[in-house]
């Protein structure tokens, strides 16, 4: 479902257009029934909310069009979550409907957070109304906050992050080889994680602690980075979303690649990829003179609240090499991708 491609923008001028036409020929010009529950409230007043949705769509993606109402096949948590992910108010004449959604699936960046919690807590029990559980469940609570999870009240309860700490024990072999088992309903991820991060217990508490800092103190980057739209052809980074997204954020930064290019340029007498030397400049001319992209080469998980990013940890690649290096996780070191190219 392409919702992922909507921005705050196109489901204005959505609402805009719904304003000119009115209710009744908006929704009969994109073939929608009125909504039964589902309102999206902007300046006060309600818009159904999968109409706006559909329509926002085609705002965002004019290549692909507006969708239909066949299009929508999930409940209301399919338009719900990137409309909360973008700023706006889904209202439900029945709030308890709202409350009736599934909540959505366990992020990277939270089940971080939780096996970095299992792993220091050994022999534990993690029953739902001990303070360490609750304690982690209100920092998951506010994690997925950030990442644009609604208001559910079970959404990352104690109740809930308790069941998520036992599904770890199913890849524990302290527990299994004793005959036991832990809760069986957990899913691939927590086990690729176990395999990454059981036996690397240092590098994990060093991405959990950064995930821990931005949630106490999330920076105007880290928020304008969330903010921004998904990227399908982006790998999520091991980190999870949050150093995903600040990471690209970082390496889109204007002035800062501009300093990288004028740099590179003064040194090198042109601009050119770093990884397989291609020149766009050469390549195409005037048309291409000045183009290139920036890849950040530091592990933003490491970076210090407020440590900016410095020119030197950036380098210059063509768009091919840099989709090369996001592609799939982990993503690729510089060096990786040359030796490839090499091979």
């Amino acid at each position: 479902m392409p919702l992922k491609d909507l921005t705050r923008d196109s489901v204005l001028q959505a609402v805009a257009e719904f304003d000119r036409l009115g209710r009744d020929q908006f929704l009969s010009k994109y073939g929608f029934g009125t909504a039964k529950s589902y309102y999206i409230v902007v300046n006060g007043k309600q818009y159904d909310s999968k109409a706006i949705a559909g329509v926002a769509h085609g705002y965002a993606r004019p290549d692909l069009g507006p969708l239909a109402f066949s299009d929508f096949s999930g409940g209301q948590a399919q338009v719900q979550r990137p409309l909360d992910r973008l700023g706006f108010e889904v209202f439900a004449d029945n709030p308890a409907e709202l409350r009736k959604e599934r909540n959505p699936n366990w992020t990277r960046d939270e089940l971080i957070l939780a096996l970095d919690y299992y792993l220091q807590h050994p022999g534990e029990s993690h029953d739902d109304s001990s303070p360490g559980v609750t304690s982690l469940s209100q920092q998951i609570n506010a994690l997925a906050q950030l990442l644009g999870h609604g208001t559910s009240e079970t959404l990352r309860n104690a109740n809930g992050v308790s069941m998520k700490l036992l599904n770890f024990r199913a890849h524990d072999p302290e527990y299994t080889l004793r005959g036991q088992v832990g809760l069986q309903r957990g899913n691939r991820l927590e086990k690729e994680l176990w395999d990454r991060f059981a036996h690397d217990q240092a590098d994990l508490k060093r991405i959990a602690d950064s995930i821990k800092q931005r949630i106490d103190a999330p920076d105007e980057d880290l928020r304008e980075a969330l903010f921004g739209p998904e990227e399908p052809e982006i790998a999520e980074a091991e980190e999870g979303r949050l150093v995903t997204r600040l990471h690209r954020f970082r390496e889109r930064n204007r002035l800062l690649v501009k300093r990288k290019k004028e740099s590179y340029a003064k040194k090198q007498g042109r601009l050119c990829c770093e990884a397989c030397d291609f020149d766009f400049g050469a390549k195409y001319g005037q048309r291409g003179e000045g183009f290139i992209e920036c890849h950040h080469t530091k592990p933003v998980s490491s970076l210090t609240i407020g440590e900016k990013t410095k020119v030197s940890d950036l380098v210059l690649l063509c768009a091919n090499c840099h989709r090369m290096v996001h592609a799939k996780a982990p993503w690729l070191t510089v060096a990786a991708l040359k030796a490839l190219l090499v091979r």
